[in-house]
């Protein structure tokens, strides 16, 4: 007689739990998860859209992220709660960060993957679980460009015209103030997606000399356990860890498999939380040391190697007849000039950022030396 199946209960535990598994996890055992990232990297933001499911099981009302402008929430928040999906109120949130970038496919397609989600929960009868997309994203340029006189918005850091400080300072300041109106009073859970910068928690990372601040650091200086950090596989620049990482992970059972790998996991107590960082300085008592993986961030999403990373799409007809002037006009606040920019120009810019895309992550580790002969070949009469 052949054995039963074994039950659920019975079946063996994975090691290691799926990333998706893992984010909805923590998020579920913390108020704020930080997710770190570089900028424009397709497969991260293919598998930020499919977690949503998971994010709203674990109790997550909130999409954070700063790749809309807070100023436009009110349509971001139309968008997400319509009854029609709209692609182009969708791009049109984008034009605000025409001179930064972000016009890119892929984060339209997370606004889309939130309407699905929401959708379908309407459709539910009971225990609805939707979740609201909230905007960090603080201007790249002044609210009226005539007031630059011509400078460059970008060159005489007046990129917040009204608050002034230096812009990563105030961008910090003014994610943590809009999360703790919009997620912290209210009682609720976010997922926090920002550039891996803005994310970091307990270290303290110095830039020429000077200490810097994040809206991570902000938070956790408040929430202390509350708050967490977790990063991309490759997102913190320090190209010899990033090597050590997948080394260590093609030597590990599951690596020895020859299978694809895809995992998230608490560095706290993991072989990957003692790879030592030799490119990032910082610190974390006011003294600057010799930092390791697990001092920089307490969670680690794996999706494979950095060299699989591609760059988003941008997408298509950004510019319109109806926003060309008003992203004109904030292009050159950036990047001044006497005559306008014409569409074409801009849809150049455009293009030439994504091209460049790439070029701003993180390096790719050096691949090794090939190993020198120890004979010299011999040639043809030699002998």
């Amino acid at each position: 007689m052949p054995p039963e199946d074994p039950t659920d209960d019975e079946r063996p535990t994975p090691a290691l739990l799926s990333p998706e598994e893992y984010l909805g996890d923590l998020c579920g055992r913390h108020q704020i998860v930080l997710l770190g990232d570089q900028v424009g990297v397709r497969q991260h933001l293919g598998f930020l859209a499919g977690t949503l499911a998971e994010l709203a099981d674990n109790g997550v009302e909130n999409l954070a992220w700063e790749f809309t402008n807070s100023r436009r929430q009110a349509e971001l928040d139309a968008l997400i709660d319509a009854p029609e999906w709209d692609s182009r109120a969708c791009a049109d949130l984008f034009v605000d960060l025409l001179g930064a970038g972000f016009g890119y496919q892929e984060y339209a397609d997370v606004l889309h993957a939130v309407w699905r989600h929401n959708t379908a929960e309407r459709r539910r009868d009971d225990d609805r679980r939707p979740i609201r997309v909230i905007a960090l994203g603080l201007p790249t340029y002044v609210e009226d460009p005539d007031l630059l006189d011509g400078r460059s918005a970008a060159e005489l850091g007046l990129r917040n015209w009204s608050l002034g400080g230096h812009y990563r300072d105030m961008s910090a300041f003014h994610a943590a103030s809009v999360l703790t109106a919009e997620v912290l009073r209210q009682g609720q859970r976010a997922l926090v997606y920002m550039n891996v910068a803005a994310t970091t928690t307990g270290l303290v990372e110095w830039v020429d000399g000077s200490p810097t601040t994040s809206a991570g650091n902000l938070l956790w200086r408040w929430m202390s356990d509350g708050c967490r950090r977790v990063v991309f596989h490759g997102a913190v620049a320090d190209t010899a860890a990033t090597e050590r990482v997948e080394e260590l992970i093609s030597r590990s059972p599951e690596g020895r498999g020859g299978t694809d790998i895809r995992f998230g996991l608490d560095l706290a107590a993991s072989t990957l939380g003692s790879v030592a960082m030799t490119e990032v300085r910082g610190s974390l008592d006011g003294a600057d040391t010799s930092l390791r993986l697990r001092e920089v961030t307490d969670g680690y999403v794996y999706l494979g190697p950095r060299a699989d990373w591609e760059p988003c799409t941008l997408i298509g007809d950004l510019i319109t007849d109806e926003n060309f002037a008003s992203a004109e006009a904030r292009y050159r606040a950036l990047d001044p000039r006497p005559d306008p920019y014409t569409r074409d120009e801009l849809d150049e810019v455009r293009r030439t950022g994504q091209q460049e895309l790439s070029g701003a992550w993180p390096p790719l580790p050096e691949p090794p030396e090939e190993p020198k002969r120890r004979f010299a070949r011999f040639r043809t009469g030699d002998q």
